[in-house]
């Protein structure tokens, strides 16, 4: 159970990252529309390919090139003592595939999140696959994280997946194939 808690821990330090990157970014990005007069109306497919570009890719690249570097983990697995380890040879790049199922959801939601917005700026209803893209997510990490506390921190669905483990370092010798 130590290992579920410390990567809640760990969770809590990378989303901080997470946050503050987000501020950065929109912090620029709003004093580099005021500055050249830039406010266009917001066109979903358009939304979605900068966030996908600016917020998507660079979340993604944080958590996958930090796991599957020297570390194996992000800062906050690193301060919590954790490691990602391969435990099964599932797939060639364990990894990637571990973080590209655990970012689905997410992108899945911010797609919902920008046809909202631009339904209801046009005043129309959402329809129903709206809905759809803005709920399914929700249970689909709802899965993950009674997937992580099943395993007591070691495991969870896109773990799973990808044939990985997430233990303490000092654990991570036995799981290391």
């Amino acid at each position: 159970m130590k290992v579920f808690v410390n990567r809640l821990l760990a969770f809590a330090i990378d989303y901080t990252v997470i946050v503050v990157y987000g501020v950065l970014l929109f912090g620029l990005s709003t004093w580099i529309s005021s500055s050249i007069g830039l406010h266009m109306k917001e066109n979903p497919v358009i939304g979605q390919l900068i966030g996908f570009l600016t917020v998507s890719i660079p979340v993604f690249l944080y958590f996958y090139l930090t796991e599957k570097g020297n570390h194996k983990g992000t800062l906050g697995k690193r301060m919590q003592k954790l490691c990602v380890t391969i435990s099964e040879k599932h797939f060639q790049k364990p990894v990637l595939i571990r973080n590209l199922v655990k970012f689905i959801p997410w992108e899945i939601a911010h797609t919902g999140v920008h046809w909202m917005k631009y339904y209801e700026r046009e005043g129309i209803e959402n329809p129903l696959w709206v809905w759809f893209l803005l709920i399914i997510p929700q249970l689909i990490v709802i899965a993950y994280i009674i997937s992580i506390f099943q395993t007591k921190g070691h495991g969870s669905f896109y773990d799973n997946i990808a044939g990985t483990r997430v233990v303490s370092v000092t654990q991570s010798a036995q799981f290391l194939k």
